[in-house]
């Protein structure tokens, strides 16, 4: 299971604590998850994009947790996705753009 972040900031350090936040939040759902990787997105001006990783054995708190992360989830073939964009959506967690929730392994 992982996670996809696609956060608005412009300096690696703005994402870093945006990361750590994020981490704070899963940890209070006893949702585990490491960072496996962070870089600019290209298509976008001042937007990173992270990887996180759900640790295993976590990965039944995950779902409870959706709801307080946005109002709105696209449910499609083994993945979840939130977005600013999606109509009648709101993303509570400050800075994030998107998530994508991807179950498989």
């Amino acid at each position: 299971m992982k996670f996809t972040l696609f956060l608005e900031a412009s300096t690696l350090e703005e994402t870093k604590q945006a990361l750590d936040n994020f981490k704070r939040f899963t940890a209070n759902y006893d949702v585990s998850v490491s960072v496996s990787k962070v870089e600019e997105y290209w298509k976008i001006e001042d937007m990173y994009k992270a990887l996180l990783e759900v640790n295993k054995s976590s990965e039944c708190n995950v779902k409870t947790m959706l709801s307080k992360i946005a109002s709105k989830w696209l449910e499609l073939p083994d993945e979840y996705l939130a977005s600013k964009t999606m109509d009648d959506c709101e993303i509570y967690i400050p800075n994030l753009y998107m998530i994508t929730l991807n179950m498989d392994d």
